[in-house]
C-alpha cells in the first residue's frame, strides 16, 4: 500500500528553499508532494509536529559503516535512524581489496541510503592497530577506475589522510598522487588534514574546486588558524574557488579554539558530519549528528546555518540536488523530526576543554523513503 503521511504544525526549516515557518509536509509514496491548504482528510496517518522542527533527513557526510567488515565501523541503520540521518557518507573505510564486500554486505542491505570515499589504501581502514598503507606505489589504479564505473552512482571520490603519522616521510606524495588519479576518474578527493606535512598554507593550496578539506577545526599541528589568530587567507581563498570544509567531529579531531576563532572570523564549516565509529557513537565527545548540531548552536551558530550544512550544502556537494537535503514537492520523502529542548549539554573537545551549551536538539521521529524508522515513544 503506498504510504500517505501528513506532519502538521511543525517549523519546517529548509534551507534549500530558504523556508523557516510554520507549515505542514505531505507524502505520498515515497515522495513529498505539495501540501494541500486547509484541512486534508486524505492522509492515512497524521503526525502532529507541533513544537517541534521540521527538516529534510539529515545528512551525515563523514561515517564509518563498515560493519564487521573493519575493527571501527558501525552498523550504519543502528547509528545513524535514531539520529534521524537518511543519508550517510562512508568516509573511506575500504578500499580497492575489499570495496565489493562492503557493498554487498552493507550497502545494499542498508535502509540509512549510503555513498562512499574509496581509500587509497587497497585495504582501507582495516584495523586500530595500525595505519593503512598511503604509500602511492601500492594504489591499485586499475582496480579504482573498475569501481568507478561500476558503481557511479555510490562513490563520490577517493579518500587519502595526509597526517605525519601516517605518512611518515610520503610528505605530500600520497594526496598529489591521489588527485592525479582524480583527475583522470573526474571525481573529487576528501583529506584528513590533521597534523599534516608542512603547512595548511601549503596543504590547501593542492585542493580543487569540490575537494573536501577534513576536520577542518582540528587542533593538531598546523591548523586554518594564523598566528595573528585569524583564518588564513589562503584556507579563505580556497572556500573562494569551491574547496568544501567539513568540521567531522569524530574523537580527536575537534578543538574548541580553532573552531571559536574560525567562527568568530566569520568562517562557518560548510558541512557538519560526525566521523562516527564504535568509538565515538552515543558516547563523548560525538554521540551522534544531532548533538553535534546542539554544539553548534552553543557556539553561535544559526539553526538555518547549521541545518543545511546537514542537509542542503552536502547533498549538493553529492550532486543530489533536489533529490536529498530538501523538503521540496518532488524530492525524496526524506524526513528528520527534532525538538528543542532544554537541557544542559556538557560538550568537550580533543585538549578536554569543555564548553555548555543550554539546547539539545532532540530527535522525535526519522522518515526514511516515506517510511516512518524511527520515533520516539512519547511522540
Amino acid at each position: 500500500m503506498m504510504n500517505n503521511i501528513l506532519i502538521r504544525g511543525g517549523r519546517v526549516v529548509d534551507p534549500a528553499r530558504d523556508i523557516d515557518a510554520i507549515e505542514n509536509v505531505s507524502i505520498q509514496g515515497e515522495r513529498i508532494v505539495a501540501a494541500k491548504d486547509g484541512e486534508d482528510h486524505s492522509a492515512q496517518q497524521v503526525i502532529w509536529a507541533n513544537e517541534c522542527i521540521v527538516v529534510p533527513g539529515l545528512i551525515d557526510f563523514h561515517t564509518h559503516v563498515f560493519y564487521e567488515g573493519t575493527e571501527a565501523s558501525i552498523p550504519p541503520d543502528v547509528g545513524m535512524l535514531p539520529n534521524g540521518v537518511t543519508t550517510t557518507v562512508d568516509g573511506g573505510t575500504a578500499g580497492t581489496a575489499n570495496y565489493e564486500l562492503f557493498h554487498k554486505s552493507i550497502i545494499a542491505n542498508s535502509l540509512v541510503r549510503i555513498k562512499s570515499f574509496l581509500s587509497v589504501s587497497p585495504t582501507g581502514q582495516a584495523t586500530s592497530k595500525y595505519d593503512e598503507n598511503q604509500n602511492p606505489k601500492y594504489y591499485d589504479e586499475e582496480k579504482m577506475e573498475f569501481l568507478f564505473k561500476k558503481y557511479p552512482q555510490e562513490l563520490l571520490g577517493l579518500k587519502v589522510r595526509q597526517s605525519k603519522d601516517v605518512v611518515g616521510e610520503l610528505g605530500l606524495s600520497p594526496f598529489k598522487k591521489a588527485l592525479e588519479i582524480a583527475e583522470r576518474l573526474s571525481c573529487k578527493v576528501a583529506v584528513h588534514t590533521t597534523d599534516s606535512p608542512g603547512t595548511t598554507s601549503e596543504l590547501v593550496k593542492l585542493f580543487r574546486k569540490g575537494d573536501i578539506f577534513t576536520h577542518v577545526f582540528h587542533g593538531k599541528g598546523s591548523t586554518i588558524i594564523g598566528e595573528d589568530g585569524k583564518v588564513l587567507s589562503e584556507v579563505k581563498e580556497a572556500r573562494k574557488r569551491g574547496v568544501v570544509f567539513d568540521a567531522a567531529n569524530g574523537k580527536n579531531h575537534f578543538a574548541f579554539r580553532t573552531a571559536q576563532l574560525a567562527i568568530a572570523n566569520g568562517f562557518l564549516p560548510d558541512i557538519i558530519s560526525s566521523d562516527l565509529t564504535w568509538l565515538t557513537m552515543f558516547k563523548q565527545p560525538t554521540f551522534g549528528l544531532p548533538w553535534l548540531m546542539s554544539k553548534y548552536l552553543a557556539l553561535g551558530m544559526k539553526l538555518s546555518d547549521i541545518v543545511a550544512a546537514c542537509t542542503a550544502v552536502p547533498a549538493a556537494v553529492m550532486g543530489m540536488a533536489g533529490e536529498i537535503g530538501t523538503l521540496a514537492p518532488g524530492a525524496c520523502a526524506d524526513v528528520t523530526i527534532l525538538k528543542l529542548v532544554d537541557f544542559p549539554c556538557d560538550f568537550v573537545d580533543v585538549a578536554g576543554d569543555h564548553h555548555t551549551g543550554m539546547k539539545l536538539l532532540l530527535p522525535q521521529a526519522t522518515i526514511r523513503a516515506g517510511r516512518i524508522v524511527f520515533r520516539q515513544l512519547n511522540f
